[in-house]
């Protein structure tokens, strides 16, 4: 934990994950109910082939990666219900404990913060201003563009472009993430990768995926007072 620590602090620029780091948008089994919205809707639009071709994929935003690739006239009206399930889930669910400190941390004492999420950006101040009002005004967000997920993660384009934007190179930046296309997206991206995982078994994974370290959460990131 005192090497993660250590990283966050030192960082110019953090790049944050939204879903999993500072929210958890579809907790418990709804993150296994919005996949299987997206794939009953993508067999009603696509058929039973395009249904089958995801049926592997548990992630939502990684089954619309394959509707841009087999599918790409489905994309749109795939992509915007997602969208209305992830606004729908962002107007109920907290931040997750510790993101606030966290935001409040790291542009206290200079440095940059970025977002950097596959979801629509949207969803970023729809949970953290609704805890704290103005608190997405303050962040940098880089997230999903409507019709378009060729440049999600684990693709290094939007961790690219939130450092381009910031003016900041690789080297001093950090990235807090809690999946292996995380991981994936920072170390394409130059990234040292922090994982943030609550389960003891996803920490090893993102280790083994190349994270420099792993904590349960990002509160631990936060120097105690």
């Amino acid at each position: 934990m005192e090497t993660a620590r250590r990283l966050v602090e030192d960082a110019r620029t953090l790049l944050v994950d939204f879903d999993g780091p500072l929210a958890r948008l579809f907790p418990g089994a709804s993150w296994a109910e919005l996949g299987d919205r997206l794939r009953a809707e993508a067999q009603s639009l696509g058929g039973p082939g395009l249904a089958q071709l995801l049926e592997g994929e548990a992630d939502h935003v990684q089954c619309l990666r394959l509707v841009g690739e087999h599918a790409p006239r489905l994309l749109v009206p795939l992509e915007a219900l997602v969208t209305g399930l992830e606004l729908d889930a962002a107007s109920r669910v907290p931040p997750r404990a510790g993101a606030l400190a966290l935001v409040d941390r790291t542009l206290g004492r200079g440095a940059h913060l970025a977002v950097v999420t596959n979801n629509t950006p949207e969803v970023v101040a729809a949970v953290l201003d609704r805890e704290r009002a103005g608190t997405g005004d303050r962040l940098l967000v880089v997230g999903r563009s409507a019709g378009r997920v060729d440049d999600l993660k684990p693709a290094p384009d939007l961790l690219l472009r939130a450092m381009r934007r910031l003016g900041a190179r690789p080297g001093e930046a950090v990235f807090l993430g809690d999946s292996v296309t995380d991981v994936q997206a920072g170390r394409a991206a130059g990234v040292a990768v922090v994982g943030v995982a609550e389960d003891a078994g996803r920490r090893r994974d993102l280790l083994d995926a190349g994270a420099v370290a792993a904590v349960a959460e990002v509160g631990a990131l936060v120097p105690p007072p």
